[in-house]
Order: C-alpha cells, then sequence, then structure tokens
C-alpha cells in the first residue's frame, strides 16, 4: 500500500546564529524526557489529519496527547490572574476555555470571589487611566518620541522626572516645616528658648537698612535675596522659632530630619532609576555591540514619523558605521605603532593634559577671586549703582556659566589631538565636561566655606569670638543667598542662549544668502550639554535648599517653564545633535550624573551641620553647638524603650551586626548570578547541539530518500564565530516546501 505524507519544513534559524544572539524559547529538542510544545503538537496532527492519516499515541511513543485542554490546565489557567485574552495560548484553546468556564458550576463564594476579583480589575484599570490623565506632559512626550526619537524624548522625560523631585522636596518642607511656622508666626505662639548671654555681639542681626532706599535696591533685593528677601520664608534666618508651646512640635527637629529625609530619598529614587537603566543597557549590550549587519538590520527607531528626523536618524546610522570603521582602523594602527611613536603619543597626550589642568586651575582661581570681590563689596556701605551692584552680586555666577561655556569648546579642541577613538573621545569629553562643572561649584562653596569659618587664618579678629567670621551674622542665608542667585542666573542664561543666539541664526541660516553665514548653520540640539546643564542646576538647589527652604519650588517653576522653552528650540531653532544616543545609554548617563550630584551636594551640607557652629543670630539651630546636637538631645527625651532601641542602632555591635548580614545577602545574590550565568551556558552550549540535531536529522531524510526531494532547500553547513558547525538553508524558488516519501 502506497501513502503519501506532506511534512512542512521549518528549518530553525536560530542554530545558524551565534548562541548569544539566539532564541531560548525552544532548548530542550530531541530530549527523550521532555514532550513537545501543544502549539507543535497541534501544527503535525493538522497536517496528518489532512492526509486521512491519525497517528496513535503508541506510534508516537506518547508524543501526541489529547486536542481538548485537561482540567489540570483549566485549573492552572483559572488561577493565573492575568486576562483572557493575555494567556499564551492558541485561541481555539481560549474558545474552549471559556466554554469550560462557563459550563463549570461554582459555589456560592467563588462566585462572589470571581465578581469581586474582575470589579477590582475593571476598578484597577479605570484608576490607571484617570492616573494616566494626570500625568505631567504626557502628549508632549509621545509626540517628542514620535518626531525625534526615544533619545532626545529621554531628555524631556529627564526633566520631568526632576520637576517631580523639586515637588516632592517643596511637600515634605511644606508640610513639616513651612506649615507649623506659619501657624506659629500668625497665631503668635511662644516659643521655649535660651539665650546665651556671652555672645550678644554675635546676635546682632539686622538686614534690613534703615531710611528711604531708591526703587533699584527693592529690586535688587529682590534678583539677589538680601534686605527683605533675606527675612522671608524663602531663607534659613527666618525660621527662628525652637519648641512651640502647647504643641510641643520641635521645628528645628523636623527642620533637620525633613532634609535629611529628602536626601536619602533622592539617593533611593537615582539608584533604582539607574538600577533599571543597567538592566536595560545589559539586555541590549550585545544588540548594539554584536556584527555590522546587526547594526544594519535593526538599528532604526521605528517610533520616528518626521521626514526630517528619520534623514537625521540615517546619518546617525551612517555615522555609527563610520565610527565603527574608524575604531577599527584605530585599533590597527595602534598595533602598527612603533616604540618611537608611542612615546611621541604619550608625550603629546601628556602636553594636552597639562594644558587642560592649567585651564581648570585659571577657572579656579577666577571663581575665587570672583567670590572674594563680591563678599567684599557687599560688606561695603558705598552704593555704586544697580548695574555696577548687579554685576558684583552676580560677578561669581557669571564667571562660573562663562567657564562653562567655554572651557567644553577649547576641551573639544583638544580632544582631537590626544588620538583616542571616536567613542573613547566622546566619553573622555564628557567627562571633563562633568568634572568642569561639578568643580566648579565645589570651588565656589569652598570659597564660602573658607570666608565664613576663616579656615586661612582662624586668629583673625572677626573669627575670634563667635566661632566664625562675624561679617557673616546669618552666614547660612549668605549661602542659600548664593545658590539663588546662581539657580535666577542659570534660568536667565537658558532663556538668553535660546532667543539670543539659537534663534538670530535660524534667522541668519534662512535668510541671508551669505554662504559663510549659510555654512554656520542652525543650532544644535546636543543632548549631553543640557542634560549637564539641569544636573548642575538640581546641584545647586541640593546645596541650597537646607540654607533656602523654598529654593526646591522655584527650581520647579524655573523647570516646569524650561520644558517649553526646550520644546520650542527642538522644534523651531535647533536641529537634533548628529550623534543620537539611545535611550538606555541616556537613563544610565543621566542618572549616573544626576548620582554625582547628589554626592557632591551632599558632603558640604552634612559637614557644616556635624563640624560647623550655627549662626547666632539667626536659624532654628542658634542655641546649638552645631546642627547635629538637636538628635542627641531629641534622643534623650523619648521613652526608655524606644531611647533604647536607639542606642543600640547606633552603638557597635549592631552596626558589625549589619554588616556581617549585608555581606551574607551580597554572598548570596552573587552566588546566584554566577549560577545564573552557568545556566545561561549551559543553555546555549545545548541550543548548538539542538542544532547539530537538526542536521542529522536533515541528513537522514535525505539520505532515505535522496531521488524525492523537490529541492525545497539546500543545505550547507558552515562553521560560527566559535568554531562549531552550523547548518545554512538556502530557499529555491518552488510552489511548496514539501518532502515527498512513499511508504509500503
Amino acid at each position: 500500500m502506497e501513502q503519501e505524507y506532506t511534512l512542512e519544513v521549518i528549518p530553525d534559524w536560530s542554530s545558524q546564529l551565534d548562541p548569544s544572539q539566539a532564541s531560548y524559547s525552544q532548548t530542550s529538542v530531541f530530549r527523550d524526557s521532555v514532550r513537545p510544545s501543544n502549539r507543535s503538537l497541534r501544527r503535525l496532527r493538522s497536517l496528518h489529519s489532512k492526509n486521512g492519516h491519525h497517528p496513535s499515541v503508541e506510534s508516537t511513543g506518547g508524543a501526541f496527547l489529547d486536542p481538548e485542554i485537561t482540567i489540570e490546565e483549566m485549573q492552572r489557567f483559572r488561577n493565573d490572574k492575568r486576562r483572557l485574552r493575555e494567556l499564551p495560548i492558541a485561541m481555539g484553546d481560549k474558545r474552549r476555555l471559556r466554554e469550560k468556564w462557563n459550563t463549570v458550576s461554582l459555589s456560592s463564594w467563588e462566585t462572589w470571589k470571581l465578581g469581586h476579583s474582575k470589579s477590582l480589575k475593571k476598578f484597577r484599570e479605570e484608576s490607571s487611566l484617570v492616573i494616566s490623565w494626570l500625568n505631567l506632559w504626557k502628549g508632549s512626550l509621545h509626540e517628542i518620541e514620535g518626531r525625534f526619537g526615544t533619545g532626545i524624548q529621554s531628555y524631556f522625560t529627564f526633566l520631568r522626572f526632576l520637576v517631580f523631585l523639586n515637588l516632592t522636596a517643596f511637600l515634605l518642607i511644606g508640610s513639616f516645616v513651612l506649615l507649623p511656622t506659619l501657624y506659629a508666626d500668625n497665631m503668635k505662639l511662644k516659643e521655649i528658648e535660651v539665650r546665651n548671654q556671652s555672645y550678644t555681639e554675635c546676635t546682632k542681626y539686622q538686614p534690613l537698612p534703615k531710611g528711604l532706599l531708591p526703587i533699584y535696591l527693592y529690586i535688587l533685593d529682590l534678583v539677589s535675596g538680601t534686605g527683605f528677601m533675606e527675612l522671608s520664608y524663602m531663607f534659613y534666618g527666618y525660621y527662628r522659632f525652637g519648641i512651640i508651646q502647647i504643641y510641643t512640635y520641635n521645628i528645628p527637629l523636623a527642620y533637620l530630619l525633613t532634609m535629611l529625609l529628602y536626601f536619602l530619598l533622592c539617593l533611593l529614587w537615582i539608584v533604582k532609576r539607574a538600577v533599571n537603566g543597567v538592566k536595560q543597557e545589559w539586555m541590549h549590550d550585545k544588540d548594539y555591540h554584536t556584527k555590522l549587519s546587526a547594526k544594519v538590520f535593526a538599528a532604526w527607531d521605528s517610533c520616528i514619523k518626521e521626514t526630517e528626523m528619520a534623514k537625521f536618524k540615517q546619518q546617525d546610522i551612517s555615522n555609527d558605521l563610520k565610527i565603527n570603521l574608524e575604531e577599527e582602523m584605530c585599533r590597527k594602527r595602534k598595533a602598527e605603532r612603533t616604540k618611537k611613536e608611542k612615546a611621541l603619543l604619550y608625550f603629546v597626550r601628556f602636553n594636552l593634559n597639562v594644558v587642560i589642568m592649567i585651564l581648570l586651575t585659571g577657572a579656579f582661581f577666577s571663581i575665587y577671586h570672583a567670590i572674594r570681590i563680591s563678599q567684599g563689596k557687599m560688606h561695603d556701605n558705598n552704593k555704586l549703582g544697580f548695574v555696577k551692584e548687579f554685576t558684583i552680586q552676580y560677578l561669581p555666577s557669571i564667571v562660573i556659566n562663562f567657564s562653562n561655556l567655554l572651557l567644553p569648546f577649547i576641551f573639544g579642541i583638544i580632544t582631537r589631538y590626544e588620538d583616542y577613538p571616536p567613542n573613547t573621545e566622546i566619553n573622555l569629553l564628557l567627562m571633563r565636561s562633568v568634572f568642569l562643572r561639578m568643580a566648579n561649584l565645589s570651588m565656589l562653596v569652598f570659597s564660602l566655606w573658607q570666608q565664613i569659618t576663616c579656615s586661612d587664618d582662624r586668629n583673625k579678629e572677626d573669627c575670634k569670638h563667635c566661632g566664625y567670621n562675624k561679617k557673616y551674622q546669618c552666614w547660612e542665608s549668605k549661602i542659600g543667598q548664593e545658590m539663588y542667585k546662581l539657580m535666577l542666573f542659570d534660568f536667565l542664561r537658558i532663556i538668553s542662549v535660546t532667543y539670543c543666539i539659537e534663534l538670530p541664526r535660524k534667522f541668519i541660516t534662512e535668510h541671508i544668502s551669505f554662504k559663510l553665514l549659510k555654512n554656520w548653520g542652525r543650532q544644535r540640539f546636543l543632548i549631553p550639554d543640557n542634560v549637564l546643564d539641569i544636573v548642575l542646576g538640581q546641584t545647586v538647589v541640593w546645596i541650597g535648599m537646607f540654607y533656602s527652604p523654598l529654593l526646591p519650588l522655584l527650581n520647579c517653576v524655573k523647570y516646569f517653564i524650561v520644558f517649553y522653552i526646550k520644546k520650542q528650540s527642538l522644534y523651531v531653532y535647533c536641529h537634533p545633535g548628529k550623534r543620537i544616543f539611545r535611550a538606555s545609554t541616556s537613563k544610565i548617563f543621566f542618572q549616573l550624573v544626576l548620582l554625582i550630584g547628589l554626592v557632591i551636594a551632599c558632603i558640604p551640607v552634612i559637614y557644616n551641620l556635624v563640624m560647623v557652629h550655627p549662626s547666632r543670630a539667626c536659624g532654628p539651630f542658634r542655641n546649638y553647638n552645631t546642627a547635629w546636637a538637636i538628635i542627641p538631645e531629641a534622643v534623650t527625651s523619648l521613652p526608655a524603650t524606644p531611647r533604647k532601641i536607639l542606642n543600640f542602632m547606633l552603638s557597635e555591635l549592631f552596626v558589625l551586626l549589619l554588616t556581617t548580614v549585608l555581606c551574607v545577602v551580597l554572598t548570596a545574590c552573587v552566588s546566584l548570578v554566577r549560577y545564573n550565568r552557568r545556566t545561561i551556558a549551559q543553555l546555549k552550549q545545548h541550543l548548538i547541539l539542538a542544532g547539530r540535531d537538526k542536521r542529522y536529522l536533515v541528513k537522514t531524510l535525505g539520505a532515505q530518500s535522496p531521488a524525492s526531494r523537490t529541492g525545497a532547500f539546500q543545505w550547507s553547513t558552515s562553521e560560527n564565530d566559535e568554531g562549531d558547525t552550523m547548518l545554512t538553508a538556502e530557499l529555491e524558488p518552488m510552489d511548496s516546501g514539501t518532502y515527498t516519501q512513499e511508504n509500503n
């Protein structure tokens, strides 16, 4: 008896790929102990049923199962919390599953439970929908993503994150510090306060000048934080209340704990976002750093719908390929360099780094002297007019922003002569720019700290009696004023660059035919520079928020306006940058720089809390030797049990136990990671063996009836990068890919 079998040949293309890039959905092929998937069985059953052949369980070795879903499967899917349309099964199985669910009789308790779960799911969906409507700038972010890709969209998402970060700070400070202070101020409640009469000279504090003042001084006070602004809720010096009677609410303790809680919250929030970005980058790492074919066929951003942005994306892919080729050429040149050429290159790099250090030293020196000039003129009673007063007040901010604009441009020119690979060159330039901005800000804080604490000469007459420079009767407010001016000047700089540089460049490019000016072109929207600017602004707020509690609110408003300014700049005035960042890379870079800014901000704040004497004339900590001294005092006022618990948590034994537990947990996590890596390596090896088994199967089928093959596929062997023999199939033009086998 002659019977014809039709078997569709489905080659496993994943077996031809590098194992590190292959899919692992079927890693148990040709193992007797593991049955085929239900989808494969149904496909084979349908193919055999079309030819009138119904294989039995015995003939298949028990591989074919009943096509209907079993009770165990139905129960498993019933316990699944996902909706029916989200289950990973075929549509026919979903229909049968729904029919079985409808026919199965349920008890009253199960009926109520099922209805309650459906109602809860519906409520969650509707709640998430309402929350999504309240999501800030959701439509704008989707529009930016569609027009310019995910890299530029990640910058605006990061800007929104900073808005929420500052809004959280304002809510915490407003709830625990500002509202109690407002209540105590309006109700004129008394405070429990003990003054030390031996420091009467240090308690004189009168920032408001007497007499009739010209109008420009009020404007100057508004933009510099002096005068009437210094005695407002904006700055540290206003919060003079201690422990309020009646309610025994300790405002100084709330002030300190709120700031520390916010810094801890920022740390956890940033680390969480950074870890998520690292996971995404690790998942995509091999996809973006493998062969050039992967970049050619898989580098396109499908979210782009604008023609102009598509051209830039094409240019980005082209530049990416050029960069890879250039890196290969750099590696080749590096391998072919002689010892003389290496020595000359190292000599050039050393000299260029010396030039960079000289430029940085000059920037630090300029900032230091700008602080001395500005602070010296502030204590001078001579009035110089609005323009000169404004220039002197903002001299440190002007010097810092000028160096942040000029030096990165010079760094870019210098880096070209260091002969680094393209990616290394870009990363090195970014690192230098980050270091420049953070170092300039650190130099500003150091200069202020040196003048306030008289660290250069503690035997000065002004520094002997009070424990700090008595010219700064409320030195915390002075630091807050400098951060306030930095934030305002940064906002003015963003507006000026947008409407005084980017707008004229666009006008010149489009309406003036002079070739040299047209070649100048429109401004590029550079993601790293814009990110460094807003991170620097956020670092300024972190440093100044302890001395200016409402600074996060102003920064929140500032970033809210900056979002629309940058959006208009991107849409109208600028072209996207030539180098387009992936969203995962951008997230890691953003969070890393922000984390560096947080650490730099926490160091001087914590040092001042623990080591520097607070102002005796203003602020909630004026009666303490340090701001941190209020913590032990608050602990001693607690009941016995909480006090013992806190003392134990601060003891060496608790630190030792905590360190031991963390080491054990870390060791377990490292062991788990190593185990998972070994498992992944075994699965990759198993995939290679599965490909060899398939090759053997095809050869066996071909050897049984060589004349019956219709030529659907021509099989050949090749070796991959690891030396493993892989199976390659080439499809020939024909109507169907089948094997015809005669079986008597």
